[in-house]
């Protein structure tokens, strides 16, 4: 019997579709086949068909009602998720949504629900959980008595244009350091307070740009773990930065995003490097869950995006009203 080929479609064919596109190409996920996309922009679409021998669109709800796919991947603006995620569910695909899943809460807990409802596999765009040395981090933190972290992504301002607005792209917060946060969830659990300030200013030669050049976002967790969460979009020169440091009754921990972690303790001292293709790996798990019908094989799934969504949500409604602190859950 020959092999069941799960049949992918994509909404979005911009710079992290890209970064997926790679993942599929060359047969390195034999099980998988990407037969349509779709894209605003022409020839976007049409490179993407060529390279994957896939039927270009231009409207998502036209590749929907033709294509008979088994799973969507939406990689769009944050601002640009107007309904394809439910429509892609309703139509019977699994669905890989990027990071942030969109800038309304309402509207990600909408879709969260209609997949539990229809009970299809869904990832989210967090590959930091798939780096190879996650679960010793992970692990290391829960043995530990936890006093504080800090936490960073300083850097420049991405080019593209959506990026610099903050009702586009909602923000550094929800946008880019939404994965140290959610790292920060992975490792400490859910966080119960948030309380933020903004800083502009800074820049002032780019045009029709509106967001914080600057945040600090102060996070209580529901252990009692406090931390604080910096973003910058302003350095041009050197002092780039983004990673976590952990500081705990009886050691340090400092990863460096996507690159290394180091545990110092006071007889001895761990290292290791990332030595995984762990955006591969996030791609895989997706098919394979698809595969195995097994929700269970993805670590980084829509509901815990969601999470992560609320807490950068947040940390933007507790800027734009003075360092209110804004209260959740925890659940």
């Amino acid at each position: 019997m020959a092999k069941k080929v799960v049949k992918v479609g994509f909404i979005g064919c911009g710079g992290i579709a890209g970064y997926h596109f790679g993942h599929f190409a060359d047969q390195k996920i034999p099980e998988a086949q990407i037969t349509a996309v779709c894209d605003l922009v022409d020839e976007r679409a049409a490179a993407a068909a060529e390279r994957f021998s896939a039927r270009p669109y231009k409207d998502y709800k036209e590749m929907l009602s033709k294509e008979k796919l088994d799973a969507v991947y939406v990689c769009v603006e944050p601002c640009a998720h107007n309904g394809m995620e439910l429509l892609a569910i309703e139509k019977g695909c699994h669905l890989f949504v990027e990071k942030p899943v969109c800038l309304d809460l309402k509207y990600a807990r909408k879709v969260e629900a209609a997949l539990k409802s229809k009970k299809r596999i869904h990832a989210a765009g967090f590959q930091d959980r798939y780096l190879d040395f996650v679960p010793m981090m992970k692990n290391w933190v829960a043995s530990q008595k936890v006093g504080f972290f800090n936490a960073w992504w300083v850097g420049g301002m991405p080019g593209v244009w959506w990026w610099r607005r903050r009702d586009t792209s909602g923000g550094q917060a929800v946008e880019q350091t939404i994965h140290i946060f959610d790292m920060c969830r992975h490792l400490f659990g859910e966080v119960v307070e948030v309380q933020a300030f903004g800083r502009r200013g800074v820049i002032d030669d780019v045009e029709n740009y509106d967001t914080e050049d600057a945040s600090a976002v102060n996070l209580k967790f529901a252990n009692g773990i406090i931390g604080t969460v910096y973003s910058g979009c302003f350095v041009r020169g050197p002092g780039s930065k983004s990673g976590i440091e952990v500081y705990t009754l009886d050691g340090h921990l400092d990863y460096v995003e996507r690159v290394s972690v180091t545990i110092t303790e006071k007889n001895r001292t761990i290292s290791a490097k990332t030595g995984n293709d762990y955006g591969l790996e996030e791609d895989m798990a997706f098919i394979d869950a698809i595969l195995e019908n097994d929700q269970s094989l993805i670590i980084s799934s829509y509901s815990e995006a969601v999470k992560s969504l609320e807490v950068t949500l947040a940390a933007n409604e507790s800027m734009d009203n003075g360092g209110k602190v804004v209260k959740l859950s925890g659940k």
